[in-house]
């Protein structure tokens, strides 16, 4: 009987899938939102009845999804069935929701260099060749508009653009990686959602002033750092992995400036327009906000100011 409802509920779960899949596909505009709601399924099942069931259904509906739609669909395919399934998996370990963000995280990325791999395979299309080529197309664009307005950029100005522009492809690494957050957190939460209402089960983000990464972080980032100083070569492999390392790492410490804002807020009883400001000036002026709370970060976690203000008792 229990074999017999785990069949009927998988069968359920790649029907829905599939639905979601060609309305993805084939409904402009609306992928916005099915985007999120694609990992969904695998969540549930995943939660319900843990990775191996999973991973098996996982499969079927994979191979099923480009019978009926084609390989187009495959890339899709591969970004929001792992994805869902790292997320289902640690929310059925009963970890918590940020060990469970995390592990998302990872499935996403894997998802997205899978889906990259993908896509040149099925297009034989060059995506890095493709964006250089977009970026060459766009200076030369921008420089002739100058020209007919009797304005252009001189050589050293146009090579210090093309420079600049070319390191975004650098940084692509970690591109990814906030593309796979932000993925995950949006799916997490969904997922969380309908469990709890399908399941009752209590699943729920803990405030966002409990947020806090290791230690070890800081020194991470400050390694990287001074690799980047080391090696002046910006076509080194060792400096562009450095570069991509310390932007992640800078990344995970500005939120844990923003999350000790939250906390001192809290704790001390400050308005809740504080943080709230604060991610403001942060979204208007994202270098200077970035910055500043780099440094809160890495001082809250290198002289554990937190601890510190938990323990006043005054």
């Amino acid at each position: 009987m229990d074999n017999q409802n785990l069949i009927k509920e998988g069968a359920v779960i790649a029907v829905l899938y599939i639905l979601l899949l060609f309305v993805t596909l084939f409904v402009p505009l609306i992928e916005i939102v099915t985007l999120f709601l694609l990992p969904l399924p695998f969540i549930v099942f995943t939660a319900r009845h843990g990775w191996k069931s999973a991973s098996g259904l996982a499969v079927i509906i994979g191979l099923a999804s480009v019978l009926i739609l084609s390989l187009a669909a495959l890339p899709l395919v591969l970004l929001t069935v792992i994805g869902g399934l790292m997320i289902g998996s640690a929310v059925s370990q009963n970890l918590t929701a940020y060990e469970t963000w995390a592990r998302g995280t990872v499935g996403f990325v894997i998802g997205l260099v899978l889906t990259f791999l993908t896509v040149q395979w099925l297009f034989s299309l060059n995506i890095i060749s493709e964006m250089n080529k977009s970026i060459n197309e766009s200076i030369e664009q921008s420089q002739q508009i100058l020209t007919d307005f009797g304005m252009a950029f001189s050589s050293e100005n146009l090579q210090t653009i093309t420079d600049q522009m070319r390191q975004i492809l650098d940084l692509l690494p970690v591109i990814l990686v906030v593309i796979a957050m932000l993925l995950g957190l949006a799916s997490q939460w969904i997922g969380y959602k309908t469990l709890r209402l399908l399941d009752k089960r209590e699943l729920a983000f803990p405030p966002f002033r409990e947020f806090r990464l290791p230690v070890s972080l800081v020194w991470i980032y400050f390694a990287a750092l001074v690799v980047t100083w080391l090696y002046g070569d910006t076509e080194s492999l060792w400096y562009v992995g450095a570069v991509n390392v310390t932007n992640l790492a800078g990344i995970f410490v500005a939120l844990q400036g923003l999350s000790f804002i939250f906390f001192y807020t809290f704790k001390k009883g400050k308005s809740k327009a504080i943080p709230i400001i604060t991610i403001i000036i942060t979204i208007l002026f994202p270098f200077i906000g970035l910055y500043l709370l780099r440094i809160l970060g890495i001082i809250d976690l290198g002289f554990s100011l937190r601890d510190r203000i938990a323990n006043d008792k005054k």
